[in-house]
């Protein structure tokens, strides 16, 4: 509304700070964007959907952590820096970050669940505030962890819209 433009780009401080960005003509939705010239992304052990760990080398790419040799080797692997991110790369080199290898739930049939993924869809749900998806205790006693939702309802929407009971309005959309 005031003629300023926001552009998604990828990047954390390890990179200097940029590794992708969507141009103002070439915006690819639900993507970082393109991966800038100078750096080369490379996906480490995608799965069957392309996932994997992003992996980055180029010259905006730190050398290591200070005095931290451990850490450094941790950091890299065959030349490039492990970002620590999940995300896969289109036929047109365009980067789409899909989770954190940290939140990564694996169920126990061993398919991979991220859960940003699930935060994504269920967040655009009329009358969801914000969420949060983590592994967690099943509540049905069975032996296994089960994926947990926290929602936090939009209690204005509910409100405007007349709606009495959130978990009754929610129940549909998850």
């Amino acid at each position: 509304a005031v003629g300023i433009t926001v552009l998604n780009g990828y990047g954390i401080t390890e990179c200097a700070p940029l590794i992708s960005v969507n141009y103002s003509k070439n915006v690819v939705d639900g993507s970082v964007g393109n991966v800038i010239d100078i750096d080369t992304v490379k996906i480490d052990e995608p799965n069957e959907d392309g996932e994997g760990e992003i992996l980055v080398k180029g010259p905006n790419v730190m050398l290591g952590y200070y005095k931290n040799m451990e850490a450094t080797c941790e950091a890299f692997k065959n030349g490039y820096f492990r970002t620590g991110d999940y995300g896969k790369v289109d036929k047109n080199g365009v980067l789409y970050i899909t989770g954190r290898k940290k939140n990564l739930i694996i169920l126990s049939n061993g398919k991979n669940v991220y859960p940003e993924e699930i935060e994504n869809e269920l967040v655009a749900c009329p009358g969801v505030q914000d969420i949060i998806v983590y592994e967690g205790q099943s509540k049905r006693g069975l032996a296994h962890n089960a994926i947990v939702a926290e929602i936090y309802p939009d209690k204005d929407y509910l409100e405007k819209n007349g709606i009495p009971d959130a978990r009754a309005h929610l129940i549909p959309f998850i």
